[in-house]
């Protein structure tokens, strides 16, 4: 054989090879592409599932956001009703202290007949006095 006919073998010996690491990196880039394609699909149902989710909790926020608001609404109609606490207190020392009627309106914003009860209810009892007694009018 001469040297053209070595040279002829050995490119064609070449050329099988390197079409063989073609195909070989071929097959690899398509496994490659199928994986990748596998875990877009996986991560795409995630988000799904996440946006499913924050929709229903959004809802569900929604929900309790109202609660609250009527909550806050009653407590609210529940404090304009009621003297507050702190003047209840503030008028019980101020009338162990001797205040007045007159005082217990001005000073705690009490009506006059509440001011007159607590005097009543605070004021030191003899045995005079006897059981309370309501007087009909």
């Amino acid at each position: 054989m001469e040297y053209s006919e070595y040279y002829i073998v050995l490119a064609a010996v070449l050329n099988i090879a390197l079409i063989i690491m073609v195909i070989r990196l071929a097959v690899q880039q398509r496994q490659r592409s199928l994986s990748y394609e596998y875990k877009l699909k996986l991560l795409s149902d995630d988000m799904r599932a996440l946006c499913a989710g924050a929709a229903g909790a959004t809802v569900n926020l929604n929900k309790v956001e109202q609660k609250v608001k009527r909550v806050m609404e009653r407590q609210d109609q529940l404090d304009s009703r009621e003297p507050s606490g702190r003047a209840l207190d503030q008028a019980n020392r101020l009338v162990r202290q001797g205040a007045t009627a007159e005082e217990l309106v001005t000073t705690c914003g009490l009506v006059r007949a509440e001011a007159e009860l607590l005097i009543l209810l605070h004021r030191p009892q003899t045995e005079d006095d006897g059981p309370l007694r309501v007087v009909s009018g």
